[in-house]
């Protein structure tokens, strides 16, 4: 094991990542799901701004092994029959996964499709490889813990690296249905959204999701629960209809067909990056090279 990558991650920031991340506390029960919503998806978070400075280095760190070289997760991570398993599985998680969502911007978005997406993802396919009494996605692994509203949030993210690449569309699939179901059996319920294929596999779901703002009105776990779902649903229709996600094609310098195109305008929620940034993304794939993590302009580095 990288010695340097364990102590740029230790239990103590993995802990830290995992608590920073989730939008309530582990033994919380939330009368107002959708708020908690909310403020996970669209709140700008003093707990997350703070453990910018502590990631940072460790995702500089594993930027530079290449993704032939990478570590074995788990070594990072206490025994996986342990009771800390699942949180800092979480957090590692949210580092490898949410971590470059929310600190890289301009050249250095990326190194979000284009490396830290793969590598989020093969963790959680390791994850879920595991026998299901021990997979950190199993309400068996929470319930003596946490409680049942907080397990929905940590499953969801945990199953976010599925939904974020681009080649993963049918495991997203599998993983969210599952997360379906563990909501209809405990409150004997049916997603109303499985009879509603006009709304699920709407084209332009994710931007109209994404541009509400959350779940509105009297909102509990299931119907918060469920809108969750949904959004984790409307990923699905671009990759159908185009096989990527358009708005990624500016930060992996790819070039946009007419009907993408169209489909940006119609969202009328994306919004393309400066142009300097698009050359100099372009650019550095056309020399076969990658522009260090934090290279330009980035105050952590």
């Amino acid at each position: 094991m990288d010695a340097e990558l364990r102590s740029l991650l230790p239990p103590s920031l993995l802990q830290q990542a995992a608590e920073s991340w989730m939008a309530i506390t582990k033994t919380e029960e939330v009368p107002d799901f959708g708020k908690a919503v909310k403020k996970m998806l669209f709140s700008h978070d003093d707990k997350v701004s703070a453990i910018r400075p502590k990631v940072w280095p460790a995702l500089g760190h594993i930027s530079k092994l290449g993704a032939d070289y990478l570590p074995d997760w788990f070594s990072l991570l206490p025994p996986v029959e342990s009771l800390d398993f699942p949180t800092q599985a979480l957090g590692l998680t949210m580092i490898l996964d949410q971590a470059p969502r929310n600190f890289f911007q301009g050249i250095d978005q990326r190194w979000v499709g284009g490396y830290f997406d793969d590598i989020s993802l093969g963790f959680a396919r390791s994850l879920q490889n595991l026998t299901p009494d021990l997979r950190p996605t199993s309400w068996n692994r929470w319930k003596d813990t946490a409680s049942f509203e907080y397990f929905i949030f940590a499953r969801m993210s945990f199953g976010t690296p599925f939904v974020h690449n681009e080649n993963a569309s049918e495991e997203a699939m599998v993983y969210t249905d599952e997360t379906r179901t563990y909501i209809e059996e405990r409150f004997n319920v049916r997603d109303p959204i499985r009879e509603q294929p006009e709304r699920r596999w709407d084209l332009l779901g994710f931007p109209k999701l994404i541009s509400s703002g959350g779940p509105e009105g009297d909102v509990d776990i299931v119907k918060g629960g469920f809108w969750l779902l949904e959004l984790m649903d409307v990923h699905k229709p671009p990759l159908d209809k185009f096989g990527r996600y358009p708005y990624r094609n500016w930060h992996l310098g790819r070039d946009m067909t007419a009907e993408e195109e169209a489909w940006i305008r119609d969202a009328g929620f994306f919004k393309a990056p400066p142009d300097e940034v698009c050359r100099r993304i372009r650019a550095d794939i056309e020399a076969g090279i990658w522009s260090p993590l934090g290279s330009v302009g980035n105050p952590d580095v």
